[in-house]
């Protein structure tokens, strides 16, 4: 199913265009077990196309640089609460420039309450990152992958969470 999602999203990617982009809603699926456990809504992930654009231009990146952002979203780095009631920040895999890409989530509201939105996708250094593991934003942390990337002490993974990450602040 992942696959499935994964592959249109690409095909929708590749086809998008600033020309085309106010009409262009791209689909991520339905959240993971990962991010369902800390507190993100079972309702479907949605990209606007627009919203691409304008990240793209303010952040100087490409749209292929979001290839594969489905998977990558659905098994991500890192989790930290946002900056908004019923927001959160998922940190991926995707590496563009020598950071890693965020995706900012929130749960729908308006007209978009069916949906979980993905209002935002730019880079934050590891540095940046770090800083929001110290000021307990996370709220998980993949076992695997983030302590490489974050060179988190393994001290940290006692607060593991049905054995999927690391942990830290609760919703």
């Amino acid at each position: 199913m992942l696959e499935e999602i994964n592959s249109r999203f690409n095909s929708e990617l590749e086809a998008l265009t600033p020309e085309n982009a106010n009409s262009k809603i791209l689909m991520l699926g339905n959240p993971s077990e990962i991010l369902l456990g800390v507190g993100i809504e079972n309702k479907p992930l949605k990209l606007y196309g627009n919203k691409i654009m304008k990240k793209i231009k303010k952040h100087g990146y490409k749209t292929s640089d979001l290839r594969d952002l489905p998977k990558f979203v659905a098994d991500p780095l890192a989790i930290f609460t946002g900056n908004h009631t019923k927001s959160f920040v998922v940190l991926t895999e995707i590496e563009i420039g020598g950071n890693n890409l965020l995706t900012a989530l929130e749960i729908g509201k308006g007209a978009d309450i069916e949906f979980n939105i993905i209002t935002s996708a730019y880079m934050k250094t590891k540095e940046q990152i770090k800083n929001w593991v110290n000021v307990e934003k996370v709220l998980y942390a993949s076992k695997t992958k983030a302590p490489d990337y974050l060179r988190i002490p393994t001290a940290l993974s006692v607060g593991a969470q049905n054995n999927q990450g690391l942990t830290g602040n609760q919703r």
